[in-house]
């Protein structure tokens, strides 16, 4: 079996979702303070500003009017108020975009919807988690064999399933596929998040993806034509990544988000954007 790519209304669609947040970008811009900052061109900050990767999705960090919002993009806003430490945030949605300029010390935070996997950690540094999450498979409802009715995940096997580039999801994968004895084909595109991924599926361009169930949830609410009850992990810790330099921003970054999820600001966050 040989895996095409997307074809068909997906340029369009990309292109206009690409105009669309960078419209909301450029909008949001005016409502930032100083410290907090969301460019539109890059360039490095200064030694006393964090530079965050952040990106773009229903959870970590996203537009409801011409304001900001996300799980992580309001952590990250408390630990800066709480710590007086500036923060210039990057959005994006290639993940390989983001892990690259982390390599390149661009970025010292990257924040992403991906659980703590072994790849990850063999080459970046992992905070403590800052939720537990787990993966879900999207599909139409109309592929599922019955109304309400869970398929087997050995209905992957033989079958295509996409997720964003550089997600540890391709090693869940890898070993489901091993696990169920035959082969699972992985596709994914650089400039493909899991909100595409999502909308992608929704619209019928591709037949499934795995993504994380509380972006998943999120996008539901709008695609209510996706099925996304199918588990495909058991639950996961979600870090944040900084470079194998950078030892001592992880463990000052571990102590403030321990101090922070024992309060009860923490658990107001869980309930709003995960829903835990």
């Amino acid at each position: 079996m040989n895996p095409q790519p997307i074809k068909g209304k997906l340029p369009i669609l990309i292109s206009l979702l690409i105009l669309v947040l960078a419209f909301m970008w450029l909008v949001g811009r005016c409502s930032r303070d100083n410290e907090n900052t969301i460019v539109q061109q890059f360039q490095r900050p200064g030694n006393d500003t964090l530079s965050v990767a952040i990106e773009l999705s229903p959870t970590s960090y996203a537009f409801v009017g011409d304001s900001a919002t996300g799980f992580d993009y309001e952590i990250l806003k408390a630990i800066s108020r709480q710590h007086n430490l500036p923060i210039k945030f990057q959005p994006f949605a290639p993940l390989d975009y983001a892990l690259s300029g982390l390599r390149s010390g661009d970025f010292d935070v990257v924040v992403a919807n991906i659980p703590a996997a072994s790849d990850l950690k063999k080459e970046f540094n992992l905070t403590n988690d800052i939720f537990i999450d787990r993966q879900v498979l999207v599909r139409l409802k109309t592929d599922s064999l019955k109304t309400n009715t869970h398929p087997a995940l050995m209905e992957l096997l033989g079958d295509t399933v996409w997720i964003s580039s550089s997600s540890p999801f391709r090693e869940r994968l890898s070993n489901l596929s091993q696990e169920l004895g035959d082969t699972i084909y992985i596709m994914s595109e650089p400039e493909y998040n899991s909100e595409h991924l999502v909308l992608l599926t929704a619209l019928g361009e591709i037949k499934q993806a795995v993504v994380n169930e509380s972006v998943a949830k999120k996008l539901s609410a709008d695609y209510p034509n996706i099925d996304i009850s199918i588990p495909v992990s058991m639950t996961q810790f979600q870090p944040w990544i900084v470079s194998k330099s950078r030892k001592a921003l992880r463990d000052s970054l571990n102590s403030w988000i321990e101090e922070y999820k024992t309060t009860p600001e923490y658990q107001k966050l869980v309930e709003k954007y995960i829903g835990n």
